[in-house]
């Protein structure tokens, strides 16, 4: 009884954060000015959803474009079609925003108002499904931490009112990571579908969500390898039994993958392309990927490279059925090859070509409040002091206890190598455009920092704080043996579900 009133306290506190966190962000919406994305972002979106059609900013999924643009269909301004920058130019995207937000009539300030409610509440999204993933792993109440860090962010609250794809990345990141992690825990049919669609859901929010494909193989691979490890000294034909598990794990990535292309994207993309004229989609991607990795290949010879993907997709523009997914890789390459062309930016007292990699650790350290930094920075000592404490104190080998830690706490694991790999991949590119690029991993940051918190605090046995509490993941039961018990018998299951 005492359990569910708490577990009620802690949605309605879920709440208050949130209505905190969606007023600040409307006041922002109603006094800022458009930003220079949004100029490209809001007639685009406009464009999928009142003309059908994609003719601008093919660079950037069309999810958050177009559902910033729905509320502004009630409006029904005047969509300059006749002009030039639709009809003829090559994804004219900014003198069609220049000219739809104040070339033609219409009230500029109502428009982006407007646009900028769905983007709010996709933020609000966000914060939501931190606290579901964070629930499960800790608890109603300390799931509040992260989800709090997230919602009254200075950048979350920067960036959540805008229509831009930085947050839907993030939404679509933890959306899809979420019910993943529930496939994992619970392999069933209804769950292989919520993982499927969620991911495909994750597509159409920006082109940086492709990375959850490798992350998905190496976790499907580490949970695979675990599992072989552990069993290879009992089970019977060894290679027979593991290399069949193995091929289950691809079989059930291949059908996830495949529900997310085939049942999101792909009927996405062929609504929004509906009045895109062939011809001019054949033409633009020409145009567009003329300088892709070198340039067209000779005629006569074979493709070299990356250039391959550019030619497979102009190949595919020419196809009726296939027309979509053209449309999809166009803007997957556009964003590789801006990501690849870098840009100048002005970082500590210096015009550079690019930051290096330590752009993106500075900004965090600037960017993020001070009582952040030090939740996420002594959560990070205390995790890596316990590692070398444990080291020091425990007698069985180091690959033995890194099976351990995975068995029981794969959430983590799988957070971490998230960031790890997002993070890595950022610091290495010469796109330095701003913190916002890192909203997807901030998330999991909080997730991982509060855990941490949870573990050190309860450690020091303060009533108020207990030591139970925490709930199966995802599920919202509870459970008083906490949640390193519960993470252990979720995956003991998964191990026998691979067998």
């Amino acid at each position: 009884m005492f359990q569910k009133i708490s577990s009620r306290f802690a949605v309605w506190a879920l709440v208050l954060i949130c209505v905190i966190s969606f007023s600040f962000m409307l006041y922002a919406a109603h006094t800022d000015s458009a930003i220079v994305d949004e100029l490209a972002h809001i007639p685009a979106g406009y464009g999928y959803v009142h003309d059908l059609s994609y003719n601008l900013n093919p660079e950037h999924p069309p999810l958050i474009k177009a559902l910033a643009a729905l509320p502004v269909l009630f409006i029904n301004p005047t969509f300059p079609t006749t002009s030039t920058a639709w009809t003829t130019e090559v994804n004219g995207e900014w003198d069609m925003g220049y000219q739809f937000l104040y070339g033609v009539g219409n009230n500029a300030n109502e428009i982006i108002d407007t646009a900028r409610v769905l983007p709010i509440l996709i933020t609000l999204l966000v914060v939501l499904f931190i606290w579901l993933l964070a629930r499960g792993l800790m608890g109603d109440w300390w799931a509040l931490l992260p989800a709090t860090l997230f919602a009254l962010s200075p950048t979350v609250l920067a960036q959540g009112h805008y229509v831009t794809t930085d947050v839907g990345a993030a939404f679509g990141t933890i959306f899809s990571f979420y019910y993943f992690l529930k496939y994992v825990e619970k392999p069933s049919r209804k769950y292989l579908w919520f993982a499927g669609l969620s991911f495909g859901v994750a597509q159409l929010t920006k082109f940086s969500t492709p990375l959850l494909i490798p992350l998905y193989i190496l976790l499907a691979f580490v949970l695979w390898l675990r599992n072989t490890i552990i069993d290879w000294h009992s089970a019977r034909a060894r290679v027979k039994t593991f290399f069949l598990r193995g091929l289950k794990w691809l079989w059930r990535l291949i059908l996830i993958f495949a529900i997310g292309y085939v049942c999101i994207v792909y009927p996405v993309y062929f609504l929004f392309t509906v009045n895109y004229s062939p011809a001019k989609q054949l033409s633009d991607t020409q145009y567009l990927l003329g300088s892709f990795a070198g340039g067209a290949t000779p005629a006569g010879q074979l493709c070299n490279g990356m250039r391959c993907f550019a030619d497979a997709d102009i190949f595919m523009a020419h196809s009726t059925l296939l027309r979509p997914y053209a449309e999809y890789l166009l803007g997957l390459l556009m964003s590789l090859q801006r990501v690849d062309g870098g840009n100048t930016i002005y970082f500590l007292g210096q015009i550079r070509e690019s930051g290096g990699w330590i752009y993106f650790p500075v900004l965090f350290l600037i960017k993020e409040t001070i009582p952040t930094l030090i939740i996420v920075l002594l959560a990070l000592v205390l995790a890596l002091w316990w590692m070398l404490r444990r080291d020091k104190r425990e007698g069985r080998g180091r690959w033995r206890r890194i099976i351990d830690y995975i068995g029981v706490n794969f959430a983590e694991f799988s957070m971490a190598l998230f960031i790890i790999i997002y993070w890595g991949y950022s610091m290495q590119a010469p796109l330095n455009i701003g913190f916002r690029h890192l909203l997807p991993t901030l998330p999991f940051i909080y997730i991982l920092a509060a855990g941490v918190w949870r573990k050190w605090i309860t450690q020091i046995n303060l009533p108020m704080f207990g030591t139970g509490g925490a709930a199966t993941f995802g599920t919202g039961g509870t459970g008083a043996a906490g949640g390193l018990a519960t993470a252990q018998s979720m995956f003991m299951s998964v191990a026998a579900t691979t067998r």
